[in-house]
């Protein structure tokens, strides 16, 4: 899943802004996650799939810092300990973790959202059970 990070300063409306700016350009989301540390806030979202590139497009041209980011999509039992043994089997492995972001916790499970370099997805995605995979 691409998924795009805009780069905002922690102030009143700038979460009203970002999502104005797409709602304009009729860019439909799937997934927004913020937080906010030490001044500077960000932004995680992902539209529709056809909409990725005119997302970044349109966010670019209204002046926010946004990049995208290629994101592996795993889901995961909602309970102590699972994401701790992705993250160790992964980390045995000698690969990075770059970002982690839960997308969505619903019915039992957490879908997660991995930041691995693209060098590393598929030895990811070996490490991982094929059914945990999006």
């Amino acid at each position: 899943m691409e998924r795009i990070v805009v780069m905002v300063m922690d102030e009143v409306g700038a979460l009203a802004e970002i999502t104005r700016v797409l709602a304009e350009a009729g860019i439909n989301l799937s997934t927004i996650n913020t937080q906010v540390e030490n001044g500077q806030g960000m932004v995680i979202l992902s539209a529709d799939n056809t909409d990725t590139d005119q997302a970044l497009t349109v966010l670019t041209n209204a002046g926010f810092t946004a990049v995208a980011d290629d994101s592996l999509i795993v889901r995961l039992k909602d309970e102590a300990g699972a994401l701790a043994k992705v993250a160790a089997r992964i980390s045995q492995a000698g690969i990075n973790i770059r970002s982690l972001h839960i997308l969505d916790r619903q019915a039992g499970y957490a879908t997660v959202a991995l930041g691995i370099t693209p060098e590393e997805r598929e030895r990811t995605r070996a490490l991982l059970d094929p059914e945990s995979l999006v």
